[in-house]
């Protein structure tokens, strides 16, 4: 009897930790997620002069940013402050 609650709790102690190095991992692939994302393209690179950006045509635009994996518009290294 006292051998079975103690394979029990051996068990126990196993997916408690189990469980909080899931917890660990899921953390670091989402902050890794989140920092890794690069900056997307400032409003005033996107539009054109008489919006108040800096293009003069919309064409311009791969002037100050390029186009990533995602499909969407990155400043490039160049223009960032």
């Amino acid at each position: 009897m006292v051998i079975q609650k103690l394979k029990d709790l051996l068990i126990d102690c196993s997916m408690i930790i189990t469980t909080a190095t899931m917890l660990i991992v899921q953390a670091l692939v989402v902050s890794w997620i989140v920092f890794t994302i690069p900056e997307p393209c400032p409003r005033k690179y996107r539009v054109t002069q008489e919006q108040g950006g800096m293009l003069a045509s919309p064409v311009d635009i791969h002037r100050y940013c390029e186009l990533d994996y995602g499909g969407k518009f990155v400043l490039k290294d160049e223009y960032k402050e």
